[in-house]
């Protein structure tokens, strides 16, 4: 536990650094990403997670992605008033914001089904917590608010409840990492973008990502099924 917490503060210091040498200033707001960084190296190390790595690929591919944003984008400081101000894309900016989204896609990579299938009432409670967190993660900060809020919540955890009770009852994964990949990228857009609300549509449209999910788990369980069958082709 001590070394996974020695790797999130390493790693949120390396985003730091980063920031540093693309011309951000230091922002408190960057430990965050400490908290994702931690539960992914513990995932790799812990039986408990049954030690995968997948959540070390997904921290590593958000920030390959980061950094040739900011090698690539038009994104620059400059000084107001004594005040550093940020113009155009600011990739490392965005990635420190949305730490609570890449949470939840570290969380979703790092689970695994029992080697015993959990009962459906076992399923369904843990996957309604899993969905309660997640929801709070993917809606942190948003400008939504009274009926288009609520509706907002209510979808998102019915929407990551169904994701996760298919990854925890039956294994598939796909589905509850459509929904983080989707918050994520939300996250990011909105955070790049000068005009638009990305994060806040994208909780707003929950349908379309619930019957997304729903294809992409019937997809995944037909090949699963396929590949079983394969040996015995002649």
């Amino acid at each position: 536990m001590t070394s996974s917490i020695a790797f999130g503060v390493a790693y949120a210091a390396l985003i730091a650094l980063l920031g540093v040498l693309f011309g951000y200033p230091v922002d408190p707001v960057l430990i965050g990403l400490a908290v994702p960084a931690a539960l992914a190296f513990l995932a790799g190390r812990n039986a408990v997670c049954r030690k995968t790595w997948g959540p070390m690929w997904c921290l590593g591919a958000a920030t390959a992605l980061v950094v040739l944003g900011e090698l690539a984008g038009s994104g620059q400081r400059i000084e107001v008033g004594g005040v550093l101000v940020g113009t155009g894309p600011q990739w490392i900016g965005a990635l420190a914001a949305g730490w609570p989204r890449l949470l939840v896609l570290v969380g979703f990579c790092a689970l695994r089904r029992a080697p015993e299938q959990p009962s459906r009432r076992k399923a369904l409670g843990l996957a309604a917590v899993l969905a309660a967190i997640a929801t709070a993660c993917t809606a942190f900060g948003t400008a939504l608010s009274g009926g288009l809020l609520v509706w907002a919540l209510v979808g998102n955890v019915l929407a990551f409840a169904v994701a996760g009770f298919l990854l925890l009852r039956s294994g598939l994964r796909l589905p509850a990492l459509l929904l983080a990949v989707g918050a994520l990228l939300a996250g990011l857009d909105e955070q790049l973008l000068d005009v638009g609300t990305p994060a806040a549509t994208h909780l707003l449209l929950w349908p379309a990502y619930l019957v997304a999910a729903l294809l992409v788990a019937a997809l995944e369980a037909l090949a699963r099924r396929l590949f079983r069958r394969r040996p015995g082709i002649t």
